[in-house]
């Protein structure tokens, strides 16, 4: 059996703890529950709170904890955290992926990021519409206002919670409509906002 049929169905959490503290839990666990709905609806539910408890966390320093599962709890994984240095982005045509779960193949955006050339990531179109790039959802910032795609690929727990607090407003962004912005911003669950890379519109190109 090879690799990517090892990982059908496994899905992953990656949350963010910096100096001992979880973050974005609350999301976490939302998503959780409703992909384990959809994809194991008779399997009991697989709490972070009780897998947190059994780890014992750095007090110091920001670290990425990757938790892989099924039905059931698969792997754990605690390792330092560094944030990705991002200068450019291609525009890339990600025809008709799909990668509305957190799975932990990601063949299909793999091969997206096989076409970006000399840039550092790929933001990913889809019939003319802005989605994600590689790693992150992004925030556009049109002089007045950051908004995000209303229709990402993923819908990422650093996205949620910035949304539901007001920090993001979500709209329907094609392509074209790059021109209106000024900034991107990358955002995912290890990029507290203001922390993630930013970039002016005229570092991304096709």
């Amino acid at each position: 059996m090879n690799k990517r049929n090892n990982q059908l169905n496994l899905l992953l959490e990656s949350i963010r703890i910096h100096d001992g503290v979880p973050d974005l839990l609350i999301f976490h666990q939302q998503r959780i529950d409703r992909s384990r709905k959809v994809l194991f609806p008779k399997t009991p539910l697989l709490k972070l709170s009780k897998i947190l408890a059994e780890i014992e966390l750095p007090q110091s320093g920001t670290y990425k904890l990757r938790i892989e599962y099924r039905e059931f709890l698969q792997k754990q994984e605690l390792v330092p955290y560094n944030i990705r240095q991002v200068n450019t982005i291609r525009l890339v045509d990600a025809g008709d992926i799909v990668y509305s779960k957190k799975f932990v193949d990601r063949t299909d955006i793999r091969l997206c990021m096989e076409k970006k050339g000399t840039a550092d990531d790929v933001l990913m179109v889809q019939h003319g519409h802005i989605t994600d790039c590689s790693y992150s959802n992004v925030a556009l910032f049109d002089g007045s206002h950051w908004y995000t795609p209303a229709w990402p690929m993923l819908r990422g727990t650093r996205r949620e919670k910035l949304l539901q607090d007001g920090t993001l407003r979500p709209t329907v962004i094609r392509e074209r409509d790059l021109a209106n912005f000024e900034k991107i911003r990358l955002i995912n669950a290890m990029l507290p906002w203001g922390m993630g890379p930013e970039l002016e519109m005229a570092s991304v190109s096709r």
